[in-house]
């Protein structure tokens, strides 16, 4: 589990008596200076050496001069997209960590994983990060620890073993969706699931909640696919008018899409909820003022921003930090969804 390194991060210095060279050597090889003259087996000497260590440019002297940001907190962007809830979540965590007078700052690459990534991350010293755990091993993890990091916490599908993690369920969003249009008497279901990649994890298992719930109210589920437009979902909507065993309810993987199948039905000139009874999730701030207004699955995305923002604290503190979990997800019923309609 990650614990912060009570001593000081490795300077130059450090780097030097490892590797058993001098500082300026160390500078030539670590900020490849054209016309060094280092030898290879010297530059590989001082790059081992740094990489034992845990060493990573500090910027913050000439953060002065360029104007860069040294970050007190770092977000590191997400490959996966894990639900626009969490995304808020995370919005809101930046907001209130720079209220409290901390610089904070979200950093946008996505290609680097592992110690690639720690090292690219260090390089702002930063006091804490937030970090995907697909992106950030247990490799990763040591290099930041040893890079000064007091408080590090990794989120994703499930809880690791080498750091402090976050992890909110995706099931329970299908799951909880399913349940209720079930309760309204719904037997036929349709799953709207997304066609964007990023998307495809976070969607398969919302649609293993819905199957759970499915299986056991005895309701047929079926899957289609769908983007975040009305066009993308013309012919589902068309051919639903013409089929007289089409599902009387749609699950949509987010509120994006339910938004977008209910343009769609509407153009097909089926009425929601009045014909077909359509469900949201993640709790987009426009589905309230949508018409109808949006029945929807979600979580208190500012509640676990002070979660999280306390465990940081903690941590700052000495304190150890197992694991941050997600408050309840719950149902947001609107207007979206009704009874079905008689035969």
């Amino acid at each position: 589990m990650f614990t912060p390194q009570v001593v000081k991060a490795p300077t130059s210095t450090d780097v030097a008596l490892a590797a058993g060279v001098s500082r300026a050597t160390v500078s030539f090889v670590l900020n490849d200076k054209p016309n060094s003259r280092v030898s290879e087996d010297t530059r590989h000497r001082v790059l081992e050496a740094a990489r034992l260590l845990g060493y990573t440019p500090n910027n913050a002297a000439r953060s002065l001069a360029s104007g860069e940001a040294v970050a007190g907190f770092l977000l590191s962007a997400s490959r996966q997209d894990y639900g626009s809830t969490l995304g808020r979540t995370f919005d809101a965590l930046l907001a209130r960590t720079t209220d409290d007078g901390t610089d904070a700052l979200r950093h946008t690459d996505t290609e680097q994983a592992g110690a690639e990534a720690a090292q690219l991350w260090a390089k702002l010293r930063p006091e804490a990060v937030l970090a995907e755990s697909s992106r950030c091993d247990a490799e990763a993890t040591e290099l930041l620890r040893l890079a000064g990091v007091r408080a590090l916490i990794v989120h994703g599908a499930v809880a690791v073993d080498y750091a402090p993690s976050l992890v909110v369920p995706q099931q329970p969003f299908g799951r909880i969706a399913v349940e209720h249009l079930a309760a309204l008497g719904h037997t036929r279901v349709a799953f709207l699931t997304p066609t964007d990649p990023a998307a495809a994890d976070t969607a398969r298992e919302r649609l293993a909640g819905a199957r759970t719930a499915a299986d056991a109210a005895g309701i047929t589920l079926t899957v289609s696919p769908a983007a975040a437009s009305s066009a993308s979902l013309r012919d589902w909507a068309h051919a639903w008018r013409y089929d007289p065993h089409a599902p009387t309810a749609a699950v949509a993987y987010d509120d994006r899409i339910a938004m977008a199948a209910v343009r769609a039905l509407a153009d097909a000139g089926i009425r929601v909820p009045r014909d077909v009874s359509v469900i949201g999730a993640d709790d987009h701030p426009a589905g309230a003022d949508f018409i109808p207004r949006l029945t929807t699955v979600t979580f208190a995305a500012d509640l676990l921003a002070d979660h999280l923002l306390d465990a940081y604290t903690q941590m700052r503190a000495g304190t150890r930090v197992e694991r941050v979990d997600a408050p309840a997800i719950t149902l947001v019923a609107r207007e979206s969804t009704a009874a079905p309609a008689r035969p």
